[in-house]
């Protein structure tokens, strides 16, 4: 029972929320920022011993002061969503929030820092490398200039893809500079799984982030390829695991954490009879939905965060699609 207090980035967020649930039952305290709209929401509603709240509202521009004082460790979780702004504006506040973050963290004298990055920053934003049966590790590296992004304004996942390798990019830049910062980067598959108990469910469909693609599924619908399935409470854990990690060379603080390699074929075949009373598009509907995937290698997470099991692809989303249809009884309330 450490006792230490730990700043986490956005905390309402899917992944955040979990990864202050993670670090509460190790023994941290922990902080969470949150834009002011949601503060009063969260310190009204949200009363957890060890779980406090700051008020943050933009990652990429505040003065991180009051947040940071008293604060061990930092754990980045927060990274904006493409189609909501400018293609512009979508890279600047993924990379100018993390370097915020990075920069006001060493000034406070914090040395542990363990970003959120994302499977996105090994791939090229165009994902060929994706389904061409490749094995992808975790010292590939995303390929992708800015003005190839800003000629593709409209794809959300191209956009979001790029943030990723741009943000991440930035932070092992950083760290070349402030090597007295001990920094390790995570980064999961496709996110899916239940709501980090304690926090507001998602107020609509809207606000699903990943989890929106296996509502679409159990809603009768075929969602976009999403071929590396992983448990965000795994995600929650790697991050939590970082932080006994020993100081390593550059770049060796680097974990692609993810469960499977997963079809939506593969999701319902096993959620028709694990779920029968939902209603799936016909199985046969997915033929030809299953491209060649590539395999992600998760030897180093296994050998180097000794993380030694993930939840399964079929627990992860038996436990996701209860968590929506639970969500979704309040927004029929709403």
């Amino acid at each position: 029972m450490t006792g230490q207090l730990v700043l986490v980035t956005g905390v309402t967020g899917f992944i955040a929320g979990h990864v202050a649930n993670e670090l509460l039952e190790k023994g941290y305290r922990v902080r969470g920022t949150t834009r002011g709209a949601k503060l009063k929401l969260l310190t009204d509603t949200v009363k957890i011993s060890g779980l406090e709240f700051a008020q943050v509202d933009d990652v990429a521009k505040s003065d991180l002061t009051e947040a940071l004082k008293g604060v061990h460790i930092v754990m980045h979780v927060a990274s904006p969503l493409p189609g909501r702004t400018s293609v512009d504006n979508t890279l600047n506040s993924a990379v100018e929030g993390t370097l915020n973050v990075l920069r006001q963290a060493e000034k406070a004298g914090i040395e542990k820092i363990v970003v959120t990055s994302s499977v996105a920053a090994i791939l090229d934003p165009s994902l060929k490398q994706g389904f061409d049966g490749r094995v992808l590790s975790d010292s590939d590296w995303g390929q992708v200039t800015r003005e190839e992004v800003e000629a593709h304004p409209d794809d959300d996942y191209y956009v979001y893809y790029a943030s990723k390798i741009f943000a991440e990019k930035a932070v092992w830049s950083f760290a070349a500079e402030h090597p007295k910062v001990d920094i390790a980067t995570i980064l999961p598959g496709f996110v899916f799984g239940p709501f980090p108990k304690h926090f507001p469910l998602p107020a609509s469909p809207d606000a699903l982030g990943t989890n929106r693609l296996p509502y679409k599924l159990i809603t009768g619908g075929h969602p976009e390829p999403a071929p590396w399935v992983v448990d965000v409470r795994d995600i929650a854990k790697a991050h939590v695991l970082a932080i006994d990690l020993p100081r390593a060379p550059l770049e060796k603080k680097r974990f692609l954490i993810n469960a499977a390699e997963y079809s939506w074929k593969d999701a319902v075949a096993h959620l028709q009879k694990a779920r029968p009373n939902v209603k799936f598009a016909p199985l046969d509907s997915f033929e030809g939905k299953s491209p060649t995937l590539s395999r992600l290698d998760t030897t180093r997470a296994r050998e180097v965060l000794k993380f030694k099991q993930f939840f399964s692809p079929e627990k992860t989303l038996e436990d996701a699609t209860d968590a929506l249809l639970e969500a979704e009884k309040t927004w029929k309330k709403a």
